[in-house]
């Protein structure tokens, strides 16, 4: 797509609006697009959607209990912008944004706040992120690193846990069983009596899986306490253990054979400190992530172990340095440290020794690792009327990658109160990691930070009453993306080495319609294009994972007791490593469509039952490995 295309469909939306008479928008309650939500990603304070330069997404918990989904990535996967790629029903999913992802490297990926990685890769495990305890998911697209530092390069993902408001308590329980022997068992409880809150959750899953030796078994266990000392004060803690054990059944062409398996095991805690006045919050969290990681795979032969830990402190102070009549400036401070450790550990380390030549050996760096990161960043949000403007700059400092900078600047100016036009620029910024820095053959200590420039511009327009629409066009220029390439000097090894890229961009267009023609049913198209430079000598490797087209459709109707809900994503354009081979290769396009119903028998219970590629395709996301044919689930959910 050229940048004229662009800036001519830009402008017959905006056209489109300012044609708009005010009289036409009197009553905005009732638009199709939901911009009355909370979001408190992108501001670090809480804001309405409507009101935010960047570009939000918000999931409630009403839409989450809905689709009746196994993970967070299930959810966000149909929002513009985002794809999502698996390999089956449960476990590890991968996610970019924007073109950008690489197992969350290069996404930010928040619980209440917190940094939810794995130290020495920098990734997310994914499916440590069910939907047990969430309250709503705030996805924003496009960098955040002067909020939200190192990997928010793409974009944000902050998953706001549950926790109890009123006086009194809940329950709930959940169990399904569908095709494969798939099974999911959920059991809630949460209370609050005077000052005291509390939120326990308990998630299982188990499948055989849809192919031989794809097994799958895992449990996640979270709690959220709370104290309100005084009317101002109140302070927070949460946990959260999970554990699971994946069978992988290796590509179809060369499938594994001898019992590979993966197995994750993730803790995490946090402790807030919050107090709010009239004119000023404050908040202080300590907070720990750790981890240790194992996959025996014999049939590749490959063998993995290590253990990881990241712990942080982060504070902020929001003041209200001036609020009078419709303007109001707001000023957010604050400071981050971080330490990052890991380690390998036998009987990978054995393995790499036992196995290896010499020369090749002497490629690896085994054993610890670590990292101290401190940023100090600022946030002004100026508001006067119609009209918002952000600044915000982080100073990101460590001694492997030295002094880093990062400004934003946001712009949003409500035409009419139907009508809302939004820009931004601002700069993302990614450290290399241990993994890739130091850790295998293909290591370079000498790697750069990756950084990136982006710019957008955004426009909203709702029609009375019955239909929305959204336009989203961006632009990235990128540099020293790490990638693995050939070793100009082999022999001697490694043969291949990890190497900054040169410049490239990303560009492309969010488009979106929503339609509610009655009270009871919606329509909802999304539409993402993205054209990604590709230099020939590269073996598409600025393409992976990224798809050129994807529309999502979404049909909803509720009425009473009953929820019927059917969407369909169409894919094309998208390339991938195929696993067998090392290559990066075109995949086949894809079109794949699911339904799900559920419906209320009374207060305390609810049946529900859904498909999932229900046209049985046959498709890949990932080069040789089959997506499941059409897959049958039922269950009850009861409330308590």
């Amino acid at each position: 797509m050229s940048k004229k295309y662009i800036v001519i469909l830009f402008s017959f939306i905006l056209l489109i609006g300012g044609m708009a008479s005010e009289g036409m928008a009197e009553n905005t309650e009732d638009r199709a697009f939901d911009l009355g939500e909370v979001v408190v990603t992108a501001t670090k304070t809480e804001k309405k959607v409507e009101d935010v330069t960047s570009t939000v997404s918000v999931i409630d918990e009403k839409e989450i209990e809905a689709s009746n989904a196994n993970y967070v990535m299930d959810v966000i996967g149909s929002l513009p912008g985002v794809y999502v790629r698996k390999d089956g029903i449960f476990g590890r999913q991968k996610i970019e944004i924007r073109g950008l992802g690489s197992n969350c490297r290069r996404i930010q990926t928040l619980i209440d706040g917190r940094p939810e990685k794995m130290a020495l890769f920098g990734c997310t495990v994914t499916q440590t992120l069910p939907l047990s305890n969430i309250e709503r998911i705030e996805v924003v697209r496009g960098p955040e690193s002067a909020l939200y530092g190192s990997d928010a390069m793409g974009g944000v993902i902050n998953i706001i846990t549950k926790k109890r408001k009123k006086e009194g308590f809940e329950s709930s329980a959940l169990a399904s069983y569908g095709t494969h022997d798939t099974f999911h068992s959920l059991l809630r409880h949460g209370g609050k009596k005077g000052p005291f809150n509390y939120y326990l959750t308990y998630d299982h899953k188990l499948s055989d899986g849809h192919r031989d030796n794809s097994e799958y078994k895992g449990y996640d266990v979270t709690a959220r306490l709370g104290y309100q000392f005084t009317d101002v004060l109140r302070v927070e803690v949460s946990g959260k253990h999970f554990d699971d054990e994946a069978e992988d059944p290796g590509p179809e062409s060369n499938p594994y054979t001898q019992d590979d398996k993966k197995e994750y095991e993730r803790d995490s805690w946090d402790m807030d400190l919050i107090g709010e006045w009239d004119r000023a919050r404050f908040s202080i969290t300590f907070y720990q992530n750790m981890g240790e990681h194992q996959f025996t795979m014999p049939s590749d032969p490959d063998w993995w172990h290590s253990k990881d830990k990241t712990t942080g402190v982060l504070s902020k102070l929001s003041l209200d340095v001036f609020d009078q009549g419709d303007i109001k400036d707001t000023l957010t401070i604050g400071y981050e440290y971080q330490k990052q450790w890991a380690t390998t550990l036998d009987p990978y380390d054995s393995y790499v020794k036992g196995n290896y030549p010499p020369p090749l050996v002497a490629c690896f760096q085994l054993g610890e690792f670590s990292r101290h990161n401190n940023d100090v960043f600022l946030f002004n949000e100026f508001t006067h009327g119609r009209l918002v403007n952000t600044l915000g700059v982080r100073f990101h400092y460590d001694k492997i990658n030295d002094w880093e900078t990062i400004p934003q600047v946001g712009l949003l100016y409500h035409i009419l109160d139907s009508t809302t036009i939004r820009a931004k620029a601002s700069k993302g910024f990614r450290q290399p990691r241990f993994s890739e820095m130091y850790l295998f053959p293909a290591h370079n200590e000498k790697l750069e930070p990756e950084r990136l420039w982006s710019y957008e511009m955004g426009l909203t327009h709702s029609f009375p009453k019955w239909v929305s629409v959204s336009i989203t066009p961006f632009y990235m220029e990128i540099e020293n993306f790490i990638q693995r390439v050939p070793n100009p000097n082999f022999p001697p090894p490694p043969r291949f080495i990890n190497q900054n890229s040169g410049e490239f961009y990303i560009r492309g267009i969010e488009a979106g319609i929503d339609i509610r023609p009655v009270e009871n049913l919606v329509f909802t198209l999304y539409h993402t294009y993205m054209d990604i430079e590709d230099p020939p000598e590269t073996n598409h490797a600025n393409l992976e994972g990224k798809p050129q087209n994807v529309f999502d459709a979404m049909i909803k109707y509720t009425r009473n007791n009953l929820s019927l809900s059917w969407n369909g994503e169409y894919v094309s354009g998208l390339y991938d490593e195929n696993l067998a081979t090392g290559n990066i290769e075109k995949v086949d396009s894809f079109f794949v469509a699911g339904m799900k119903g559920s419906y209320w028998i009374n207060k305390y219970v609810q049946v529900f039952v859904g498909i999932d590629n229900m046209f049985d395709k046959d498709y890949e996301m990932i080069p040789g490995y089959p997506m499941p044919g059409a897959t049958v689930y039922a269950g009850l959910r009861g409330e308590f």
